[in-house]
Order: structure tokens, then sequence, then C-alpha cells
């Protein structure tokens, strides 16, 4: 009976420690508290502590001990339940904050008994942080983004990022400016200095502060001082001079490269030493990217006033639909995408039409809002539904500008509508999640075991027997599942069960192991707690779940996300490149506009091609040329494309897109598109074999820049080869002679699809 009592107050214990959760009660007439081994733990106290609710108070933090009461008072007034979270200083100093939920008992009529769970939440609160600062610095970058839009004078935007980003990240000093390499020299317009913005314009010599500083900041590195006075670089009495003289003792500079040129720096530096965290780095690299866009937008301002609006939102919005509505609200542009969504012509597209494809609620509601935009001439933005060619609603952001001609004479808006229906649907499914949340817990496919020192043997349930591949009934030793624990693994499990036993707390291990039954490599968490009886019998319960899925999960995302985040940086990059090409080749600006938009739209077609269907199929040639196409002139001397037609199953004409797009990225940035006279040249062919066609695809820059092999392998190219040798099992080849890049590949073109596995 006794070892029976002890396995379910185990598998109890296992239960709440799974659920990171603690019990309590409080007997009111003798006003003591007892609770489990983690409760106390919780609240930092030892084991064998027995204190009284009054000496449990003394440990709340000073500012909660009244809310507390209050609230114990009240759910015991009401007979609610207590349900509140305050914070605890532990003995050792640290704060920690808790969640507390409980009940009452009653015996005839009298309350004697609080009981109820704690659970620590600082980790959670923690994370809540995280995501406030996050939110924090996107609203400052927002900010900033509507601040320097609003802005035409670039000295008032180098003067606005300096104040901002300096008050934001509570620096001594802060200055944009442009670089001069051939005196080697940082022009400065506006610097802020606590406060202050100087606007005598100011002259430093970077060669200065450290004598390697030039160098660094033409490769595109960012230079970190933390303590000028300690840094080894700074040894030298004439730097060290030049750091007192601005009162600097730390210092961040971030360079700014285009075209493979020192073009602009964003510095800060502060009077105390400061050690500068990724998130600063992050946040001046992306303000100082702003900032030189927004300087340059507001330069050609200058001579491109009344057509700016256009291709600014064109340019910033690209998927969304576009359109421009004269005074009377009638449309007189739009983009093909709306064309596209509305299933009407493009006749038929413009004039009122907008207003027949608007949800009737939102339309009613809208017409409200419209009478003063109207009226007065103002922005506006709102969400409402449009509806598709297929009749289906979703949802849009909307947001329109009013345009005005040079002589301030009023045009009329001009605008973008934004699919958000995705978005919205997540809100939605969120304001669920923690119900949904509670609910998977409960059903979780969770196994439980038991060992005991005198048999050796662990006793599993069935599901803990199907997690690690052994029949239903099995018995096994635990030296029969260290054999089978990944050697990198085992050290850590077998630490964590030693602590376990020494202090009697719970543990909680994950490990990999092979199954059993198929020797398949599987992730298994396992939470469990050690005691001995009083006749000397170790006994181990706990809780076994398998983890695969999830640590598999976390990959894919990882590396989902990173390929997002390269693709949205290249993306941005190729429309930088076709705006400098399509200026290049412009003699007005209306052939400008035409030229860019037409180019627009071929890049958005790319992007529409290589995200359809998994199971469609995609033409090689179509690939090639959506890509390239943007970047053909008149002469249509610049890109040549040869090869047959050529049907790509979707999981082929992906990563072969990604590889096209990759390719024709680096060369509108660094190849032979980044030139004028610059030439690529892409041809294939395709050879039939026995098993499967065998694609040859070359890839032959000429007439750019000279090309010299990268010192290091960027992101975009590991991905490249990691997808292209995995996925297709092609053979690369990428070469770096002087006259332009060359890349070719080859690989058999697949039949039946393969089942995608990132992970490999």
């Amino acid at each position: 009976m006794e070892t029976a009592l002890h396995v379910a107050n185990g598998k109890l214990q296992a239960a709440l420690e799974m659920g990171r959760l603690s019990a309590w009660e409080r007997n009111l007439e003798t006003d003591q508290m007892t609770g489990t081994a983690t409760f106390l733990a919780t609240l930092g106290l030892p084991p064998d502590a027995e204190p009284t609710f009054e000496e449990l108070e003394r440990i709340f933090h000073p500012a909660d001990v009244e809310r507390v009461r209050q609230a114990i008072t009240f759910a015991a007034r009401t007979n609610t339940q207590l349900n509140i979270d305050h914070r605890i200083i532990k003995p050792d100093g640290r704060i920690t904050r808790i969640l507390v939920k409980g009940g009452h008992v009653y015996e005839n009529g009298k309350l004697v008994r609080h009981f109820g769970i704690v659970q620590d939440i600082t980790e959670r609160e923690k994370i809540k942080e995280e995501v406030q600062r996050a939110q924090r610095r996107q609203e400052f970058l927002l900010g900033l983004n509507d601040q320097l839009r609003s802005l035409d004078d670039p000295d008032a935007i180098m003067e606005a990022t300096a104040q901002s980003l300096g008050q934001f990240l509570k620096v001594d000093c802060a200055g944009y400016g442009e670089v001069d390499e051939t005196r080697g020299i940082i022009l400065v317009e506006r610097e802020w200095s606590r406060g202050v913005i100087s606007n005598e314009g100011r002259a430093y010599r970077l060669y200065d502060f450290l004598p390697t500083m030039m160098a660094e900041l033409r490769q595109g590195r960012p230079i970190f001082v933390e303590d000028i006075r300690k840094d080894p670089r700074a040894d030298n009495p004439n730097v060290q001079a030049a750091y007192s003289t601005i009162n600097a003792r730390s210092a961040l500079a971030v360079p700014l490269l285009k075209d493979q040129t020192l073009t602009a720096i964003l510095y800060m530096h502060s009077a105390d030493p400061r050690v500068w965290s990724t998130d600063d780095l992050a946040m001046a690299e992306d303000v100082a990217e702003r900032t030189w866009t927004a300087v340059e937008k507001a330069r050609a301002e200058i001579s491109l006033r009344e057509t700016d609006a256009r291709f600014r939102l064109i340019a910033e919005s690209l998927p969304a639909l576009v359109w421009i509505l004269n005074p009377r609200t009638e449309l007189i542009y739009t983009n093909e995408r709306w064309v596209r969504y509305s299933g009407l012509s493009p006749e038929e597209a413009l004039g009122h039409s907008w207003m027949s494809a608007i949800h009737p609620d939102d339309m009613a509601r809208m017409q409200e809002e419209l009478v003063p935009v109207v009226t007065h001439h103002t922005p506006y933005t709102t969400e409402a539904r449009y509806r598709s060619h297929e009749g289906v609603y979703r949802w849009h952001l909307i947001q329109g500008a009013p345009i005005h001609s040079p002589t301030g004479e009023f045009k009329g808006w001009v605008g973008t509508s934004v699919d958000i229906h995705d978005l919205k649907e997540t809100e939605d499914a969120l304001r669920k999640s923690d119900e949904q949340l509670r609910l998977a817990l409960q059903a979780a496919r969770m196994g439980n075991w038991s060992w005991d020192s005198v048999t050796n043997l662990i006793q599993l349930s069935d599901q803990a027997a199907g997690i690690i591949g052994v029949p239903y009934g099995t018995r096994i030793t635990p030296e029969e599942i260290r054999q089978r624990t990944h050697p990198a693994d085992l050290p850590r499990g077998m630490e964590a069960r030693k602590i376990a036993l020494e202090t009697g707390l719970p543990y909680n291990v994950q490990y990999r192991m092979r199954r059993f039954n198929d020797d398949a490599m599987i992730w298994v968490s396992s939470h469990g707690q050690r005691s001995m009886l009083e006749n000397g019998t170790i006994i181990s319960n706990g809780i076994l779940q398998n983890i695969t899925e999830s640590k598999q999960a976390e990959e894919r995302q990882q590396l989902l996300i990173r390929e997002l985040h390269h693709r949205v940086k290249n993306t941005l990059a190729t429309v930088q490149a076709i705006v400098g090409s399509t200026a290049r080749t412009a003699s007005s600006i209306d052939e400008f506009y035409q030229g860019f938009v037409g180019r627009i739209v071929s890049l958005a077609r790319t992007h529409n091609l290589l995200t359809e269907d998994l199971w469609q199929k995609a033409a090689l040639e179509d690939l090639v040329q959506t890509e390239l196409g943007p970047y053909e002139d008149e002469a249509r001397n610049r890109v040549v494309i040869e090869g047959p037609h050529v049907e790509l199953p979707s999981e082929a004409a992906v990563p072969i897109g990604m590889a096209i797009h990759e390719l024709t990225t680096n060369a509108a940035k660094h190849g032979a598109l980044s030139t004028f006279g610059g030439q690529v040249e892409v041809r294939w062919d395709v050879k039939p074999e026995e098993e499967r066609p065998i694609l040859h695809f070359s890839w032959i820059e000429k007439g750019g820049p000279r090309v010299s092999a990268p010192t290091r392998q960027g992101f975009g190219s590991r991905l490249l080869q990691r997808v292209l040798t995995t996925q297709l099992q092609a053979d690369v080849s990428m070469d770096f002679p002087e006259e332009g890049l060359r890349f070719s590949m080859t690989l058999p073109i697949p039949g039946t699809p393969p089942i995608f596995n990132p992970d490999r």
C-alpha cells in the first residue's frame, strides 16, 4: 500500500510539474501554510519549511501585499475563486512573479481553509516584456517612417534621424553624415547632442578615431567601441585625444554601402562606457538604411514632385491594390492587381466600380467617414471587405493620401488597399488560442512510467511503450535506455537524475534516443521525481512525451524565417536595381514612369508564378523570362535566353526559380546588370536518359564590374547550394573569372513529386 501511495503521489506530482504548477493549502485556524515541494521551491523556501501565512507575506513584494490581502478578502466574502498574480522577493534577492488561483472550504458554514495552485509566470512576463520592447522598436520605426515621409528636406531628414535615434537609444550624441572618400572625412549637416541640434555643419576625420576605421567601414562592418580607454585598438595617444575632444567613452558607427561604395555613416557615442547590444546594431542599421532611402527620395522630389506620389506608393506597396481617385472619388488609375481581383475589364474597373465591390455594411460606414475627407481633402485610413470576381469578400487595409499639384491645386487621392484577410483570421484564432491550448494539453499523448531500486526495472504504460517502440507490458532496465540514448545527451540526463535524487526535487530532461523497434532517432521529454522510502528503496515516477515533431518544427521554422528575411531583402534590392536601370535609360519623367511600372509588374508576375499551388507546373523559360525581363532594354541586347521548352513540376520549379532569383538579384546588385553595357546569357538543353531526362543549365555574365571570388559564402549562396543539391540532386558549379560570374547546374528532371523535407 505504501508503494502504491507513493506511485500515485508521484504521478500527481509529475502531472503538476508538466503544467509547471504547485499545490498549496492554508489552515485558517492555525494560519499554517502547506504545499508541494515545488510550491516551496517556487517561493525560494527550503524543502522542510512550514511557514505561516504571516511569515509568507514577508516575501511578498511590499507594493503587492495590500492588493493580495484585498483579493483574498473579497474572494472569501463572495465565495468566488481567488485569481491574482503578484511579485515575491526570494531569499537570494531575485524578484519573480507568480500566479495564484484558489478556492475555499467551509465547515458548518464557517470558512476553515483556503486551497489552490501556484504557477511561476516570470518567464511568461519576460516574454511579454520582450514583445513590448519589440513593439516599442516597431512603433519607433513606424513613427520615424511617418516622420521622414512628411519631410522633403534632406537636412531635415538627417536631423530627425539623429534626434529620434539618439533619444530612443539614450546616447549623448548622434549624427548622420555622408562620406568624402578622397579626404577620409564624414560631412555632417545636422548633429544631435543631448537634446540640442547643431545646424552649423561638421566634418570629422575618420582616421583620427581608429587606425582601421575606414578600412572596416568600406567593407560594410560596423565599428564598436565599448570603452575607448580599454580598447586595444586605441593605444595611440592621438586616438585617445580624438575621443576626449568629443567627450566619448563608447561609440557605434554603422556604414551604408551603395554599389560597394561607402556612402554614409550613422554614428552615436556616449560619455560613459556602454555595451552595444545586437538590438542596438540592428536598430542603427535599419535606421541608416531608411534614412538614406528617405534622403535619396527627398532629393529626387526636387525634380519629380508631381509624379513622386504615384512612384512612391507603387514602389512601397507592391503586394497591394494601387489606385488614384480624382476629386469626385472616381478611379482614374488602378494597377493590374485590381483588374484581376475584381474580374472587371481595365475600362470597367475605373469610375465608381470600387464602391459596388465593397461590402454593403462597410460601404454604409465609409460613406459617413468620407464626408469630412472629401470636404477637407484629408488623408484616409480604414478597413473594408472587397468582393473578388469569385464572389468572395476579403478584408483590406485602405490608405489614401491627398495629391496636390506644384501650384497647390487639389488633384485627388492616391492610395493602396492591402489584403489583410489572413491577418484578421489569425487575430481571431489567437483569441481562441488560450482555450484551445488548455484543451490540447489535456489531450496530449503522454505516457507514464515508474521504477524502483529493488527490481531495477522500468514499468511503462501502453502510451509510453509506444513512444519508445517496445511491446505493451514490456519492462526494461535503465541501462537499456542509456544504451539507446544519444551520447551527447546522456551526461545531461544522468546529471539531472542525480540532482533529483540528492534534493528530492523533480527533474525535466530532453534527450534523443533510438527507438527499440525501428532504430529511428526521436526526441523525448522526460519528467520525473525520485524519492526514498523508509526501508531505503528508491522509487521514481514520471511522464514521457515524444517531442520529435516540435523539435523538427523549430528547425523548419528557423529555416523558413531566415529564407523569408532573405527573400524580402532581395526583393527590395531588386526594386532598387530596377529603379536605377530604368533611370539610366529614360529620357523623360513619363518614360521613366512607364518603364518602371512595366518592370515592377513583371517582377510581381515572377513572384506569382513561384507561389502558385504546389501541384501546378511552370515552364523554365517563364521562370527565366519573368526574373530577367525587367532588366531588358529597348535594344534587347542585355539578356540572351536560349533553350527548348521545358515543363518543370513544382518541386523543381520552386528551387530552380529561387536559384534564378538569387542569380538575378546578385547580377543586379553586383554583376553584369548593375552597370550599363552588361550582359547575361542563359542557355539550357535537355538530354534524354534511361530513367529521367537530364537538364543542363548555364548562366554567364559579361561586361559587368570585374569579378573576384567572394571571401565568404552568403546565406543566399548557401541556401542555393543546399536546395539544389539536396532536393534535386543537382551538380552545381559556380566560377568567378574576372569577366563575369559563370554558373552551371546539371540535374535529372523529377517525375513524381518527392516529399518536401526542409530539415534535410
